[in-house]
């Protein structure tokens, strides 16, 4: 499911008369659509509403560079399967892995650190409900902003 974090999170903060309170907010979004979230600001002293916004947010599946087609056998226990990626910048550059099926695929490393230009292969964790009615499962290759820099859909076959 998808998610949206306030940089406050669980945290109190103090909030002053007359003055603007910036919170971030952070929206990760796990599958496509249009959700709306409600944000709500409490005086947790006297359990007093302040301030509810509606955070309303539209989520669209990047551009797929690549799709895999791996054929998985059935199986009770997890298959581990490798996709490559390429460095396209001319420095070393660290990225996140993640996916929009937790559930389903997990990585034999979450960060990549990649040389310039080079190929490094994404060690997958599939598990065995991977084979049930599941056409794609994305794999988002982010920077260390959490910027997509690459994704590719992974097709169990």
């Amino acid at each position: 499911s998808s998610g949206i974090n306030a940089e406050y999170g669980d945290r109190e903060f103090i909030l002053s008369p007359n003055n603007i309170q910036e919170v971030r907010v952070k929206f990760e979004p796990l599958e496509t659509g249009v959700r709306d979230y409600q944000v709500n600001v409490v005086d947790t002293n006297n359990r007093v509403l302040l301030e509810r916004w509606l955070v309303h947010t539209t989520a669209d599946l990047p551009v797929v560079s690549r799709t895999y087609d791996l054929p998985l056998s059935r199986s009770l226990v997890p298959t581990t399967k490798q996709i490559s990626f390429v460095n396209p910048y001319t420095t070393e550059r660290v990225f996140k892995l993640k996916t929009n099926r937790p559930e389903l695929l997990s990585f034999r490393d979450n960060l990549l650190s990649v040389p310039s230009k080079q190929s490094v292969n994404i060690g997958l964790v599939l598990s065995p409900l991977a084979m049930s009615n599941f056409n794609y499962i994305m794999v988002f290759v982010n920077d260390v902003q959490q910027k997509c820099e690459e994704c590719f859909a992974v097709r169990i076959t």
